[in-house]
């Protein structure tokens, strides 16, 4: 069943929605608030547990596409479907640009909205079988901190809900993971891993992981640029989809390589982190990464923007960022020296070492973003909870 909230212009045009939806075969729960696409920010809450959020506005413009821009960014997993009279070629394109799957004119085509339906309804089932949500985390240039914030955002976490969490190191130049979440040498790594012959199973996994926490594990990365460079990308896929089936998050450090082992980590993930900071090298690469994200078939809303070591005074401020960029960031980590250097100097994470200080909770927001409770894969293990839609507004429609 596909869960939709579709926010209408009228009680008519919502009853002409209604219809198509009838009319798809799909079977679906509906949930209708009335008025623009600014309204948004005020159903973030219910829209954010959704399948598909279908805005019907006449006045949709390309500039009047922020409000569904952050709401898709705020839910990775969430379809999106304008209705509007007659949409313009730059409308068209601005929608692409922010992650929208679907816009359609009126009067509704019941074969557009019955095929928009059936492939939400083909890919939810299939996130279901899958397990795991899988976020890779990239940067365009060294010096980022990108393995500091998977590294922390692993234990956040591991420590903030009761889920198996899992961090593969797939950095080919040091991969130095497991020095910064626990301070010593994993027992075996990830190419290790890769070049034995015999079946994956859970002792060879559990012989060659490294076992952090008592749901936080570590897949080291090579350590070897030469050894790295061995690893295949069929390799990959299938350490991928065993992990995913006994995971409930998956994440992977791919650095700022971009390789055929590095793109097949990309292709399998539901979310890329993109973490940049605020100095021209940095935002030239990040640039052109981005764009090579969206030349890889990646939509913009399976991309967060994230900026490590934000500072409010540098030169290079936020929208100065953006326009560089071409997108909109998601995320700010302040720059915190201290707490940063004692955890390293410890062997620590932030998140543990200084569990009070203001980046620790800024790393514990970006997993909340990054792994929303309303994404949660559901599987079929004893003790897994579906998640409720929340009893607030009454018009709830069956679907078929």
């Amino acid at each position: 069943m596909i869960e939709i909230f579709l926010i209408a212009a009228s009680t008519e045009n919502a009853q002409r929605v209604v219809e198509r939806l009838d009319d798809s075969g799909v079977r679906y729960r509906l949930r209708t608030a009335y008025g623009s696409v600014r309204q948004l920010r005020m159903h973030a809450h219910l829209i954010r547990n959704a399948d598909l959020l279908i805005v019907d506005d006449a006045n949709l413009d390309a500039h009047g596409l922020d409000g569904i821009e952050e709401t898709l960014a705020c839910a990775p997993t969430l379809h999106c479907m304008l209705v509007t009279p007659a949409p313009s070629i730059a409308l068209l394109g601005a929608a692409m640009r922010v992650g929208v799957s679907h816009v359609l004119s009126w009067p509704l085509e019941p074969e557009a909205v019955g095929d928009a339906l059936a492939r939400i309804d083909a890919a939810k089932g299939g996130c279901e079988q899958r397990g795991a949500r899988i976020v890779s985390l990239a940067s365009s240039k060294g010096g980022s901190g990108t393995t500091l914030v998977a590294v922390n955002l692993a234990c956040a976490l591991a420590a903030q809900r009761n889920r198996r969490v899992l961090l593969i190191d797939l950095s080919q130049q040091f991969a130095d993971a497991s020095l910064l979440l626990a301070d010593r040498p994993p027992p075996m790594t990830l190419a290790d891993l890769c070049a034995r012959d015999e079946p994956l199973d859970a002792g060879l996994f559990d012989a060659c992981a490294m076992h952090v926490r008592p749901n936080l594990d570590l897949l080291a990365g090579a350590g070897d640029p030469l050894k790295a460079a061995e690893l295949l990308p069929a390799q990959l896929e299938r350490v991928l989809a065993w992990v995913r089936e006994r995971y409930d998050a998956v994440l992977i450090d791919i650095g700022q390589s971009l390789n055929p082992l590095t793109i097949r980590a990309l292709a399998h993930s539901d979310a890329i982190c993109m973490v940049v900071r605020q100095h021209p090298l940095h935002l030239h690469g990040a640039r052109r990464m981005l764009d090579i994200f969206r030349e890889l078939g990646h939509p913009a809303s399976k991309v967060r923007v994230v900026v490590n070591q934000y500072e409010k005074s540098a030169r290079i401020n936020l929208p100065m960022l953006e326009r560089t960029l071409g997108a909109k960031v998601a995320h700010q980590l302040p720059r915190d020296d201290r707490h940063v250097n004692d955890a390293l100097s410890r062997g620590v994470p932030v998140v543990i070492a200084a569990r009070d200080s203001t980046l620790a909770q800024g790393l514990g927001l970006l997993a909340n973003m990054l792994w929303p409770a309303g994404a949660e894969r559901h599987r079929s293990v004893p003790g897994r909870l579906l998640a409720a839609w929340p009893e607030v507004l009454p018009q709830l429609k069956p679907g078929v």
